[in-house]
């Protein structure tokens, strides 16, 4: 496949993989966090920043947008794009900014790999001002999502077990009886949690294939140019149910949406 092999995996992550997914559902969590003009939004495993440019057009020159991250590789391409964003290396579970300074902390994609989810929503409490809004969201389980469920399937049978396992990983937060866990360990009793049914679409199978490939969390480093074209060639039959008349594959990626508010 016609991988860009000479960047390095977090600018691949960042030119294939977000526009195709995480670029996608930013509405989200900004929708869920009522972000609007003039507010101080901070996003929390921010990665190289689509949520957080996201909240910056929503907020406008008058408002204030920070994201945190714990890789360096992602954020020195956040930080290449020249927009006015603070950008801050930390975990969620202990964040490097100050009590009370954002009106909105959002999380998209990130929270089901945090250590200690009720420690970090604890943190994102600490952060808000008086009202302020939390907004988290996780990819729902995969059984959900049919087209993952084929690839994941793709991938049991030519690479086996492990690395099968591995690509269901980012769907691992999305049970509502363990996020209401987390909520309710985390003194937030009184969050809301939603399911929003929502769909990423690619060019063609071979895309999808290839935005998994760059994907540090799924497939990113653990196939190589080979193993992905093989993949993407069984994928060209086995995605066919999801193909629209004009080749692009549409696949269904629902996601849950927690929501709270300081007190």
């Amino acid at each position: 496949m016609d991988t860009q092999t000479r960047l390095a995996p977090a600018e691949l992550y960042d030119q294939l993989f977000v526009p195709t997914l995480f670029g996608r559902f930013p509405h989200l969590v900004l929708d869920a966090a009522e972000v609007g003009r003039d507010q101080a939004v901070l996003d929390i495993g921010c990665g190289t920043g689509a949520a957080a440019e996201a909240a910056l057009a929503r907020v406008g020159p008058g408002g204030r947008v920070a994201g945190v991250d714990p890789k360096d590789e992602m954020l020195d391409v956040a930080r290449d794009k020249d927009v006015p964003i603070e950008w801050y290396a930390g975990s969620a579970e202990e964040l490097p900014l100050p009590d009370g300074g954002f009106d909105a902390v959002i999380s998209q994609f990130a929270f089901m790999f945090f250590e200690d989810p009720p420690r970090a929503l604890r943190e994102m409490v600490r952060v808000l001002r008086p009202g302020g809004r939390i907004a988290v969201s996780v990819p729902d389980a995969i059984d959900h999502s049919p087209g993952f469920c084929v690839l994941t399937e793709l991938l049991y049978r030519r690479f086996g077990p492990e690395v099968a396992e591995g690509f269901r990983q980012p769907f691992c937060g999305g049970d509502p009886e363990w996020l209401r866990q987390v909520c309710d360990e985390a003194g937030l009793t009184a969050a809301r949690i939603e399911r929003r049914d929502e769909s990423a679409r690619f060019a063609s199978a071979a895309e999808f294939v290839r935005a998994e490939g760059s994907c540090i969390w799924t497939l990113g480093g653990v196939l190589d140019e080979g193993q992905l074209q093989r993949l993407a060639d069984d994928a060209e039959e086995s995605l066919a149910p999801f193909r629209d008349a004009d080749g692009t594959v549409t696949v269904a990626l629902p996601c849950l949406v927690v929501t709270a508010r300081a007190s």
